[in-house]
């Protein structure tokens, strides 16, 4: 916008200004010429009733020469006079020295006054202190003047007029000009006024909300600049806060909702879900969370590309299937939450529909879908969690939801399990276990059992080193209680070093026994352990210390153990295998371990599980599992062990398959160190009774 060259303020002051000083001019310019003009006709006035009077000889020529009447005549103190008659002499005087003198002898006479053409009837001449009047008086019949009068007054009288005249024309003046100035600063007032209302007004709107109000402008000042402001203000503001709403909405978009699927996420779920505990609705409600079956395995095999596309394809088929009954959202990973509300005041009831429900979203998951360039089903095992008002807490309903949601992995997957209390005493006895695990193990409360292993009836060639918990309170706690939750919370790997640093320490105070020293030890490996960086160091670290004769130590894997990264399980055991230390194939026949790794395995000895064993003489597809393996070891050059032989029979018939070596509770139970030497002893008195060699090496 072009800027004005005087602001508002300032070109009403100058318009103020201008107008006085043109009014304060023309009055005075009035008021100046009405003195004059009413000077002169008074003058004038008087001038031609003296000059009726000379012509009609009213008043005779020698009244100029007395000052007392023309002073009455004219309104006007009389300072003298005289008369010219034809001949151009004075023929009357006031002073009588003039008589009879010719004009140009009269002092201060002026010749133009006897120049009849310039007025027909007379004339005056002013000066600051006198008025001096010029009559021309004519015949009757003559145009030539007959006489020419002179007279002079005092001006007195006229200036003290003209002052007065003056002083009540500047007084009129004044006051016009402070009405118009008033006038004119009310009218500015009323416009500058009604622009700063308008202004007023639209900010008051602006202020409410109506950012699209703009003002308008009617006139390029500091008032129409301010105007012009407030509205680039406004559209900035507007721009602003669009952005801002735009910027929040992405930010509550980013905040409460999964940006892969558009589904709600866990906050904004568990927000809803707090507000549903907290409204106490007269039924009952259900927390369902749903985990897909297998899904680490697919995101392995096809990538992750593939596992979100499939995850989306879920969250649709989610929505879809609960249309507007529940609140479905993705918590996270492959994991879905859906809330129900207002099922039925019957558990019973309630539990049905979320049966229904359940069954027809299975139904939607295992349609196949196309993901990628490959056609797949999932499933999804689902756990249910009952509330009713604010019963329940909003973290243990959630606690509630992911324990039914394991039970259903654990009872076959793709199935529902709702949540009861016998799974709440479970976890809470596994999570008593597990800390009382952790301080079993730094306590040191566990112990070593031994038990014997055979060859033959009699002969002893070694034994299976055996963890047992002797809990303070409790009492002995069975390893297959809280083996597998040492295994699943790495607690195993703390726990496996200790039996192996105890079962290497046997070893050592076997050594020094010649009866003893050429026993073997066998000591169990989990997966856990095997696949620690470190698990060759920390074995030769542990045998190195301890002294113990690398190969009297034999370290026994489970086929669970070959379930992944079989290159680096053989890296690993060639190089143990190098410093002497042995290997045998626990429980072998119970898992899927393909005979082309058992051929790559460097192992010395498979053991046939027990599984097999027990029902030997009566199942034949257990007998000729177990002769398999028998023949398999023979083929292979590998020893080969029964465990779990706890009857003569069982051992007859294993003997004539070929199995040499034999465990189990036919020949020894597990049992103490203390108790074990004892047992020991006595197979050794009988080997020396029936002369077989007590040093039966490996």
């Amino acid at each position: 916008m072009r800027r004005p060259r005087f602001g508002l303020i300032a070109r009403i002051a100058w318009l103020v200004l201008a107008i006085e000083a043109l009014a304060f001019g023309a009055l005075t310019a009035v008021y100046l010429d009405r003195s004059r003009t009413l000077m002169e006709r008074r003058i004038e006035t008087q001038l031609q009733r003296v000059g009726r009077m000379l012509r009609e000889e009213n008043l005779p020529l020698n009244a100029v020469s007395t000052p007392a009447l023309m002073s009455d005549l004219i309104g006007l103190g009389y300072q003298g006079g005289f008369v010219l008659g034809g001949s151009g002499r004075v023929i009357v005087a006031s002073d009588p020295l003039l008589l009879g003198k010719k004009a140009d002898e009269v002092p201060g006479f002026d010749p133009s006054w006897l120049n009849a053409s310039v007025r027909s009837g007379f004339e005056a001449f002013f000066a600051p202190e006198r008025l001096t009047a010029v009559l021309h008086v004519r015949g009757p019949e003559s145009s030539a003047p007959l006489y020419t009068v002179v007279l002079t007054f005092d001006t007195a009288e006229l200036r003290a007029a003209t002052r007065e005249v003056i002083a009540w024309g500047a007084a009129l003046s004044l006051a016009f000009l402070l009405f118009t100035s008033f006038a004119i600063v009310f009218v500015a007032h009323r416009l500058i006024t009604r622009r700063v209302q308008h202004t007023l007004r639209a900010l008051k709107q602006i202020e409410d909300g109506a950012l699209e109000m703009r003002i308008s402008i009617t006139a390029t000042d500091e008032l129409g600049d301010l105007q012009q402001g407030i509205n680039s203000m406004t559209e900035k503001l507007a721009a602003t806060i669009a952005e801002q709403k735009q910027a929040q909405a992405r930010i509550r978009q980013l905040a409460f909702y999964d940006q892969l699927t558009g589904l709600p996420n866990r906050v904004a779920i568990l927000e809803y879900l707090r507000e549903v505990l907290s409204n106490d609705g007269g039924s009952h409600g259900a927390l369902l969370l749903f985990d897909l079956d297998d899904f680490k395995t697919l995101n392995e095999t096809l990538g992750h590309e593939a596992g979100d596309e499939l995850l989306r394809e879920v969250a649709e088929r989610l929505r879809d299937g609960l249309g507007g009954e529940a609140q479905v959202a993705r918590a996270g990973g492959d994991e879905f939450l859906v809330v129900l509300t207002g099922l039925d005041e019957d558990e019973a009831e309630a539990r049905g529909r979320i049966e229904a429900l359940f069954e027809r979203l299975r139904t939607l998951l295992v349609q196949p879908c196309r993901i990628g360039h490959a056609q797949m089903r999932t499933t999804a095992s689902c756990g249910a969690a009952l509330f009713y008002g604010a019963q329940v807490g909003l973290d243990e309903l959630l606690k509630r939801a992911e324990l039914a949601m394991y039970h259903a992995k654990a009872s076959g997957r793709n199935r529902l399990c709702f949540f009861d209390e016998e799974m709440a005493r479970a976890v809470r006895h596994r999570a008593e276990l597990e800390r009382d695990l952790e301080q079993a193990i730094e306590a040191g409360q566990f112990v070593l059992y031994y038990q014997l292993q055979v060859r033959g009836p009699h002969q002893a060639v070694g034994a299976e080193a055996l963890i047992r918990w002797p809990h303070p309170e409790r009492g002995m706690i069975s390893p297959a209680e809280f083996i597998p939750l040492a295994e699943e919370t790495g607690l195993i790997v703390p726990l496996g070093r200790w039996v192996l640093e105890t079962a290497c320490r046997q070893l050592v105070s076997w050594a020094s026994t010649p009866e003893t020293a050429q026993l073997t030890l066998s000591v169990n490996v989990s997966a856990r352990q095997i696949y620690q960086p470190d698990f060759v160091d920390q074995v030769l670290e542990v045998v190195e210390k301890s002294g113990a004769d690398p190969r009297r130590l034999k370290l026994e894997l489970t086929e669970s153990t070959l379930a992944s990264d079989i290159a680096g399980v053989i890296e690993k055991m060639r190089l143990l295998k190098q410093k002497g230390i042995g290997f045998a194939l626990d429980d072998f026949g119970t898992g899927y371990s393909s005979l082309t790794y058992l051929k790559r395995l460097p192992l010395d000895e498979l053991k046939i599980d027990q599984s097999f064993v027990r029902d030997v003489l009566t199942d034949s597809n257990d007998a000729a599992i177990a002769r398999t393996i028998v023949a398999l070891a023979h083929s292979l050059g590998l020893e080969v062990i029964a465990e779990g032989v706890e009857t003569p029979e069982q051992w007859k018939f294993l003997a004539e398959l070929g199995c040499p070596a034999y465990q189990g509770y036919y020949f020894a139970r597990p049992v103490p160190i203390e108790r074990f030497e004892e047992t020991l002893r006595g197979f050794l008195l009988v080997q020396r009774e029936i002369g077989l060699p007590t040093d039966s090496g490996r």
